[in-house]
């Protein structure tokens, strides 16, 4: 089963890393359990409901106050800007991708993969290696002024809809989405919601504890190119670098 759905099981994973997490914040130095993809994928589809549950109510509270929000299906503006997540959330996606159901979801994801590659070229390494906020907001704001979109975009649709990130899902905009992609300011206005906030906030422990545990002393990643990795789709060391810079992949970005 490509991803657990056995709710005791899924408890009781929760429950040992919950206990490392609570360790953790007492200042103890704690070993954190060996877990399963299936398992992780289980895990980050629970809190993703959680998380639903609470977008669901945000979205009637929004309306409550006559406020209106701009995100529905085809509007994909938000979908040029750069996407770290965590190893979970990018374990989870690529269990989805393994469903029968979805194999061409897979296959249209692999196809596009090479060319989003190319064009964000070395600035995915300077957002991924940054060492400070200051260094991470440049990477990340020149990656955005690409205008790259997401592999997983197809005509304006999100593709893993189902098992995308928690930043994904927690996004929205007010009033208009002129703002969220490549031509707007930055600035869009967002409707603050408690409950929303606080899901994300408590889920946030869990998701960084999957990280470690799933690939410990590593930082957090691109979406497409974690997922890629995890396909098992990866670049040979002589293989054509990805970036188009025309040098082996080993003396570039593999380097």
């Amino acid at each position: 089963m490509p991803i657990t759905s056995d709710p005791e099981r899924l408890s009781r994973v929760a429950g040992e890393l919950g206990k490392a997490v609570q360790s953790l914040g007492q200042g103890a130095r704690v070993r954190l359990p060996v877990i399963q993809h299936a398992d992780a994928a289980g895990l980050v589809m629970v809190m993703h409901a959680e998380l639903d549950d609470a977008i669901d109510e945000r979205s009637a509270a929004a309306a409550s106050e006559g406020q209106y929000i701009a995100c529905s299906a085809g509007c994909s503006s938000c979908c040029v800007s750069p996407l770290l997540v965590t190893e979970g959330e990018a374990v989870t996606v690529a269990k989805w991708l393994e469903l029968p159901e979805n194999a061409a979801v897979r296959e249209q994801f692999l196809a596009a993969y090479p060319e989003w590659r190319r064009r964000i070229g070395s600035t995915a390494q300077a957002l991924e290696r940054a060492k400070t906020d200051e260094d991470r907001l440049a990477a990340a704001m020149e990656l955005k002024r690409k205008g790259v979109m997401c592999a997983f975009n197809r005509d304006g649709l999100c593709t893993i809809y189902a098992p995308r990130p928690s930043r994904c899902r927690k996004a929205l905009a007010l009033d208009t989405n002129a703002k969220c992609g490549t031509e707007g300011d930055g600035i869009v206005r967002y409707f603050e919601h408690a409950r929303t906030e606080m899901t994300f906030d408590e889920q946030e422990p869990m998701r960084a504890a999957l990280h470690h545990a799933l690939r410990p002393g590593e930082g957090l990643e691109l979406l497409c190119s974690a997922v890629n990795r995890l396909l098992g789709a990866t670049v040979g060391r002589n293989d054509p670098c990805p970036c188009g810079s025309g040098r082996k992949h080993k003396k570039c970005c593999g380097a």
